[in-house]
């Protein structure tokens, strides 16, 4: 799976309730949509071994606690403002280390599922192969990963972007691995009216926190990546 999420899919998970359950309701935002895509995606999983990759004080691990084993990836270290100080979620193991950094903290093989919202747009170029192989690492034998990705779509993106997007593509289509479940999106990084996109609302909100990305805003869609892969049985 490579593509947006998209406006049918948010109605569809909406439509099934997927957000009641979820006491830490934030104004609809992005985040939102994340959120919800996981939920769907996960809807009905039980039994498994889930890890959440960053997920602060996260707000979906809850709920797949009552009927899985689940971990919470995360230094608490306040970076890219998340949460300086241990959050202890009712059912849900803090593992203290980051992807990409783990150094043997995580057995390989650990996990059936891994999921991350809003984490892989912050792990830099330079850092990205260190993350993803991390992810495949610590994935069971045929586990899957999910990432909800953070992108800005403008009238001329960037090479930045343009590379940032090819890079999450390539990732799971061009390894030996992992295979990607579901369609890879072929198409470029151009915006549809069909595409999920951050209010406005709230991106101008986000300048108190984010200031630097505050002119790019005012002139581009805030919308979400999906992104999974499963990981290849051993031969």
């Amino acid at each position: 799976m490579f593509d947006f999420i998209r406006k049918p899919e948010i109605w569809k998970a909406l439509d099934a309730g997927l957000l009641k359950d979820n006491p830490h309701k934030l104004s609809f935002q992005l985040k939102t949509m994340q959120d919800l895509f996981v939920l769907q995606e996960l809807s009905g999983t039980t039994g498994k071994v889930i890890g959440e990759i960053g997920g602060g004080a996260s707000r979906v691990l809850p709920q797949f606690s009552r009927s899985n084993s689940c971990y919470n990836i995360e230094p608490f270290q306040g970076a890219d403002n998340g949460p300086k100080s241990e959050v202890v979620l009712p059912g849900v193991t803090n593992i203290r280390t980051e992807i990409g950094k783990s150094n043997g903290q995580i057995a390989d093989a650990t996990f059936d599922i891994l999921f991350s919202i809003s984490v892989v747009e912050h792990v830099p170029d330079t850092e990205f192969q260190a993350f993803f192989d991390d992810c495949v690492r610590v994935l069971k034998p045929g586990g899957v990963m999910y990432h909800a990705v953070d992108m800005y779509i403008s009238g001329n993106p960037t090479a930045f972007w343009r590379d940032r997007f090819e890079m999450y593509r390539n990732a799971i289509s061009k390894r030996p691995d992992v295979t990607p479940v579901g369609d890879v999106f072929a198409g470029g990084l151009v915006f549809t009216p069909d595409i999920a996109s951050n209010p406005d609302n709230i991106m101008h909100g986000w300048k108190t926190i984010s200031p630097a990305l505050d002119e790019l805003r005012q002139h581009a869609q805030s919308v979400s990546l999906k992104i999974a892969a499963r990981k290849t049985l051993a031969t």
